[in-house]
């Protein structure tokens, strides 16, 4: 079987615009609030490392670590070429490549959180909001949300029927606390 390789800008750029066009489907307005607590403290966060970033989060949503494999493209029913995927490769050098990767690492949150290998409740099977969304903070934050925090939450999850688990996940695996941490 002949083997055809492609350049690797080839590919990012390929995986790019898939993940843009597949994150621009629905847009929200929300209100600007900071997660987090407001302690007093000056500290300044340092953000995570493109790959820390990706290796973390596919560990969080995910609960598996980047994988590689073959993309195998049939023709007719036959194996026309191979795509070899790094996933945390090809995330990762299209973040480094970004003169600032945060809308980039929004989409990829999208596209984690939206993925079919996410275990999230549906909404409707989660009986009691605020012990799902303090779960949440404890899992991707490692502390408990503060009161405001909490409350914000579960009042978009009452009120807008397109809140539910894959938002919370997703609001919080894009914030710059959980970036940071």
């Amino acid at each position: 079987m002949r083997r055809t390789t492609f350049p690797r800008w080839l590919v990012v750029a390929a995986l790019a615009l898939a993940l843009a066009a597949g994150a621009c489907d629905t847009t929200y307005d929300f209100d600007r609030t900071t997660v987090g607590e407001d302690d007093g403290t000056s500290g300044t966060a340092r953000s995570r490392t493109s790959s820390q970033f990706v290796r973390g989060l596919f560990a969080d949503v995910l609960g598996r670590a980047p994988e590689r494999y073959d993309f195998v493209v049939t023709v007719n029913g036959q194996p026309g070429f191979t795509l070899p995927i790094d996933e945390e490769t090809f995330l990762v050098d299209t973040l480094d490549g970004m003169g600032d990767p945060a809308p980039l690492r929004a989409l990829i949150v999208k596209g984690v959180v939206e993925s079919e290998e996410v275990d999230l409740p549906i909404k409707s099977s989660v009986r009691d909001p605020a012990a799902f969304i303090t779960d949440q903070f404890r899992r991707l934050l490692g502390r408990e949300p503060n009161a405001y925090e909490l409350a914000a939450f579960v009042e978009e999850w009452s009120s807008d029927p397109a809140v539910g688990p894959k938002a919370v996940v997703r609001a919080l695996a894009g914030s710059r606390e959980y970036q940071s941490k």
